[in-house]
């Protein structure tokens, strides 16, 4: 805490001049002083002193080298050398270098020296109110950044970025209609396999197996959207689009599979069985926005598209860990994928069918037709 009047120390062999500068400041500041300047160090060390005066021409060194010996320990002091003559080319070397803020001839007038002494102690509180906010700042920004990455973990990092740079009247605009993939995975036999743990164990068992599937979803430019429990929503072409979205949507699907056997070596012996997952991707219109409140909004993508892909996941519950692509994100990625055949299955509750394939893994060769687009 800075105190309203300022500690100032005096440091002088001569011992009258000391007691004379006690009796003449003691009822302005909080007078310290000290005839040596082993002394002087020992008072630094044991109070808070705000300016320092030296008496240039010491036995054991001089001002400036005590200063400089100090520098180390106390390196925001404020320094005033009192000098009694002679040669002042070294106290401007050291003014002009900043290492002390004044250097004054003794005896020099009361109201100089006073002047002096109040500049000296402004300038030592705005130098310790300026610390002090680059301080509280520093700590703000290191709050602001632990918020920032735990909000990451539940919302798509470039939404976070996003509603950094906007205006806060702008984050709630209308929603925006964008082509992307849409891919839905779902854990299988997820009840039965952890009928038996602890439901503390369930979090951590499920934490573990977000964190390894997550990363094929990053690691392919796509966006997690939302957990729902052992179920994933993630999009790939919002907010943030590429090039190969499509593409990329079905790699991060191929990894997610080959990730299995990370997490199977973790937790296969502890569950009773290996896990498996189901995956279903459906390309399209969607619309995207932020939807919700002032106390809370959600970044989400609604349209059939996003209907139809859930519809998939549920198509790939007939076989452990397989990858089931809509016929519109066939026609965007046949280029670079083999599949089963095309096969069609009625939409619940609809008339219509749905046309879909099987992803049986990457082509040896995937080179991009001249006459066709990746994306849009």
């Amino acid at each position: 805490m800075y105190q309203n009047s300022g500690n100032i120390l005096f440091v002088s062999d001569e011992v009258q001049k000391l007691a004379q500068f006690r009796d003449e400041y003691v009822s302005s500041y909080n007078v310290f002083v000290a005839s040596s300047v082993r002394e002087a160090h020992r008072m630094l060390k044991e109070y808070e002193i705000h300016v320092v005066l030296v008496k240039q021409m010491m036995p054991s060194m001089s001002g400036l080298q005590f200063f400089e010996s100090i520098s180390h320990d106390f390196p925001n002091m404020t320094n005033i050398i009192l000098y009694d003559g002679g040669d002042t080319e070294s106290l401007e070397q050291a003014y002009e270098a900043g290492q002390i803020f004044r250097f004054l001839h003794m005896p020099s007038s009361h109201v100089e020296l006073r002047m002096t002494i109040d500049n000296a102690l402004r300038l030592h509180k705005a130098e310790f109110e300026r610390k002090q906010l680059l301080d509280e700042v520093s700590e703000y920004k290191d709050q602001q950044r632990h918020i920032l990455d735990l909000f990451k973990r539940y919302v798509p990092g470039e939404v976070v970025s996003q509603a950094l740079e906007t205006n806060k009247e702008d984050i709630m605009k209308p929603g925006e209609s964008r082509v992307v993939s849409v891919l839905f995975a779902d854990m299988r036999n997820f009840t039965r396999l952890t009928s038996q743990l602890a439901p503390s164990d369930v979090v951590n068992f499920l934490n573990d197996y977000w964190e390894i599937i997550t990363r094929s979803i990053k690691n392919n430019k796509g966006s997690v959207n939302k957990y729902m429990g052992d179920g994933m929503l993630a999009v790939f072409g919002a907010p943030v689009s590429y090039m190969d979205n499509h593409e990329n949507a079905v790699n991060a699907a191929l990894d997610m599979i080959d990730s299995l056997e990370e997490i199977n070596q973790k937790y296969a012996k502890k569950l009773g069985g290996e896990i498996s997952i189901g995956i279903g991707i459906n390309s399209g219109e969607v619309i995207v926005g932020n939807i919700g409140t002032d106390n809370f909004m959600e970044y989400t993508v609604i349209g059939n598209t996003v209907n139809n892909a859930a519809r998939l996941e549920t198509i790939s519950k007939k076989k452990p860990n397989s990858i089931i692509i809509s016929k519109k994100t066939y026609d965007l990625v046949k280029h670079a994928f083999k599949t089963s055949d095309m096969a069609q299955a009625r939409v619940s509750d609809k008339k219509e069918t749905i046309m879909f394939c099987e992803v049986l893994g990457p082509k040896p060769d995937n080179i991009y037709p001249m006459n066709t687009q990746s994306n849009v």
